[in-house]
């Protein structure tokens, strides 16, 4: 494996492992981090950082001086983000947290300068939603507590163990029916 595992994640070079060959603790997640769900659908006020790239909406050679190229350029930008926030609402529940640690953890690394070796990501199956085994992350050797969690939500199974190694969900699943 890479021994810079969290850099190689973070710069879209990361790899999968079965769950039993990974591990982790969580980090403790950035307050001040926005998130797409926290942006009302219907909101037209564009982002700083939008309008500090103002100039990069116009294609080269157009006049920015000219108000209906100007409006153009903001309706353009404000249908991109409002098909990115659409797309973000399809998305699964456990797709949705899976991107918001990725972001939390991004974040995270780079105001510590990339010390972060236990986390937790989220562990999604291909329809958005959770595995019943969820388990953390960790870096630095150590091993990962697993946990077992209902598929639709990502809610802890009541009386299910948190344990390093498996925790044999499909009996607690199982239990619940």
């Amino acid at each position: 494996g890479e021994p810079q595992r969290l850099s190689a994640l973070i710069q879209g070079q990361g790899t999968c492992l079965p769950a039993s060959e990974a591990g982790g603790t969580r980090t403790a997640e950035p307050a001040d981090s926005i998130e797409p769900e926290d942006i009302p659908l219907e909101s037209t006020e564009m982002t700083q950082d939008q309008m500090l790239n103002y100039q990069l909406m116009f294609p080269i050679g157009q006049d920015k001086s000219i108000p209906w190229n100007a409006i153009t350029a903001y309706e353009n930008a404000k249908a991109k983000r409002i098909s990115e926030l659409k797309k973000w609402k399809e998305q699964g529940p456990c797709q949705k947290e899976l991107y918001r640690a990725l972001y939390k953890l991004a974040k995270a690394q780079q105001r510590s300068g990339g010390d972060i070796y236990q986390f937790y990501l989220p562990n999604c199956n291909k329809n958005g939603f959770y595995h019943s085994k969820q388990c953390e992350t960790s870096l630095d050797g150590e091993s990962a507590e697993c946990w077992c969690v209902y598929p639709k939500n990502g809610i802890k199974i009541p009386g299910s163990p948190e344990v390093k190694g498996d925790p044999n969900c499909q009996q607690y699943l199982s239990s619940q029916e």
